[in-house]
């Protein structure tokens, strides 16, 4: 029985980085399951055996990657370093899965874009975007002091959110790339310096 259930559980991850890949080169509505088929090396049937549809496929590929993130957020979070350093922890984690495969930040545009339309998986970011700020703001009010809970850490926590998701988005986009890494280390820094300077005042 384990030996099924893992023999499932590889499956099932061959597909989403076959997946994965065909999303971000050809773009979820251009993409059709005969491509993934293909990218995955399994037969046609395989694949229908674990997803019945495209859409199950993409709901199920957003749960898989927002979970590993969550996951990888968690041990930071536990890790007992200072906040201070465990924030540009999250930060550098963030930047480097990007720069080591762009191909994930043209996925993640082309998923956030199908929350539009599909519930389940518009749920799905929007927990996840709850957590991290739960996570951030969190940081923040050890590092001031004030507790997780206080209003600057929250907004602080949501404007650091709201600015790596746009920095993620101008990285994709840009024409001229620049160093995702430095510009996100540099306004955690700014972060972490302007809240400071407002729980003093």
């Amino acid at each position: 029985m384990a030996v099924e259930a893992d023999r499932a559980t590889a499956r099932r991850a061959q597909i989403f980085e076959a997946a994965a890949g065909v999303f971000a080169r050809q773009g979820y509505h251009n993409a059709r399951m005969d491509d993934i088929v293909r990218a995955s090396g399994l037969s046609k049937g395989a694949l229908y055996w674990y997803f019945k549809s495209k859409e199950e496929l993409a709901t199920g590929l957003v749960h898989q990657m927002l979970s590993h993130e969550a996951e990888a957020m968690r041990a930071v979070m536990a890790s007992g370093a200072p906040a201070a350093d465990r924030l540009q922890v999250l930060v550098r984690a963030f930047s480097g899965d990007l720069t080591k495969n762009p191909e994930r930040a043209s996925l993640a545009l082309e998923l956030l874009a199908l929350a539009r339309t599909i519930p389940d998986i518009r749920g799905c970011f929007d927990s996840h975007h709850e957590y991290f700020v739960e996570q951030i703001a969190a940081l923040l009010g050890e590092i001031t002091g004030t507790g997780g809970d206080s209003s600057a850490a929250r907004a602080a926590a949501l404007a650091f959110a709201s600015l790596i998701d746009g920095l993620m988005l101008r990285w994709t986009l840009s024409v001229d790339p620049f160093d995702l890494e430095s510009a996100l280390r540099e306004s955690a820094e700014i972060l972490i310096r302007g809240t400071r300077a407002g729980e003093r005042d």
